[in-house]
């Protein structure tokens, strides 16, 4: 009887002692191999405790410690969720200077300060990209990443890095890549030569609206975690996950010149149209758009990609006219001037020199459906 009561006191003994210790796992604060070593050492004093308490064999005490171990995993992801804490069993641990991603079953915790375990971010399912802010982590030119990345892959894969380039490609809101490039004399709408030896593949977890404002050849800065290289008939993809657009492209601020034509002829020149706009240059050679970084794009490149309204292009003039025929405007701007014909009676929209007057040209009317 005495021995009796000696094995119960052992076994509330052991419980209380694996339970100190999972709860320990679970409460502290560690980012290496103590909680999960905690966790673990206590799921054995368990499993000893559980043989020994219902006279299970002593062989089957592996197949109890597995189980205990499954069920310990499914329980680190709840209280992970439901408490904001670090996973106890993550499988990977990435780090930047400042920011720790901790990769669970299922489950992925975003400590976006080391010394804060007081602001976890919970991304259930890896449905997020980058959630931190990337300050952090040193910006890298495309080029230069592009061609060291093959020889150096061991050191970027699994790792996030900041990368600055040009897109030479572009899918929806979910898809870019990146090319090496070299520049060339036409610098109109960020052309550049891209290679074709080696890409960088951009993929967003969640669809990125920021991606509506670039197209090709557009600079662009994004953050991603590199997974794998593939290598096919000597020509390399890298491919980045988790990817978020850091830069910002203020499409409201630009300016808008035209150079007048030497020798003008009568005729209009259509550069872009829509079901309700058609938009012309009279006399001029070209309409350039700048934005402040000094990148120039033709009117036409610009309009086509949305980068511009329509209905904006008349903003900030210096000056303008009625027509005593009907109730198309010009619009005066500092080198050229802008004709928005009657809206009742034409679509046409019509760029021309600064002395271009309402008879110079001829507003087409609407056709009839």
């Amino acid at each position: 009887m005495a021995k009796k009561k000696n094995n119960n006191k052992l076994n509330i003994f052991s419980l209380i002692i694996s339970m100190i210790l999972i709860l320990a796992a679970i409460f502290l604060n560690d980012q290496g191999a103590v909680r999960p070593l905690l966790w673990i050492i206590g799921l054995i004093i368990l499993s000893i405790n559980i043989t020994n308490s219902y006279n299970i064999k002593f062989s089957k005490i592996i197949i109890i410690f597995i189980t205990l171990f499954l069920s310990s995993v499914i329980i680190d992801g709840i209280i992970v969720i439901s408490l904001k804490r670090i996973p106890v069993f993550a499988y990977n641990i990435i780090s930047t200077r400042n920011t720790v991603v901790y990769n669970g079953i299922g489950v992925r915790a975003w400590q976006c300060d080391k010394n804060n375990y007081n602001d976890i971010v919970i991304d259930l399912f890896y449905n997020k990209g980058y959630i931190c802010d990337a300050e952090d982590i040193d910006v890298i030119d495309s080029n230069s990443f592009l061609n060291s990345v093959v020889e150096n892959y061991s050191d970027y894969k699994n790792s996030y890095v900041k990368i600055s380039g040009k897109i030479s490609k572009k899918t929806g809101q979910n898809y870019i890549e990146m090319r090496p490039y070299e520049k060339t004399d036409v610098t109109l709408n960020g052309y550049v030569t891209f290679a074709d030896n080696i890409t960088l593949r951009i993929l967003f977890n969640e669809s990125s609206k920021e991606l509506d404002n670039y197209d090709v050849y557009d600079e662009i800065v994004i953050v991603g975690i590199i997974k794998n290289l593939e290598s096919e008939d000597g020509k390399y993809i890298i491919y980045m996950y988790d990817s978020k657009v850091l830069s910002s492209v203020n499409l409201n601020n630009y300016t808008i010149s035209a150079t007048t034509e030497s020798s003008c002829n009568t005729d209009k020149n259509i550069i872009y149209t829509n079901e309700t706009n058609n938009i012309y240059t009279h006399c001029l050679e070209n309409v350039i758009v700048t934005y402040p970084n000094d990148t120039k794009y033709e009117l036409s490149y610009i309009l086509s990609s949305n980068k511009i309204s329509v209905n904006k292009l008349h903003k900030n003039y210096l000056d303008k006219e009625t027509s005593l025929v009907d109730d198309s405007i010009m619009y005066k701007f500092e080198n050229y001037n802008l004709l928005v014909c009657d809206k009742k009676t034409s679509k046409d929209i019509i760029y021309g020199p600064k002395n271009m007057k309402f008879e110079d040209v001829t507003c087409e009317l609407k056709v009839e459906e």
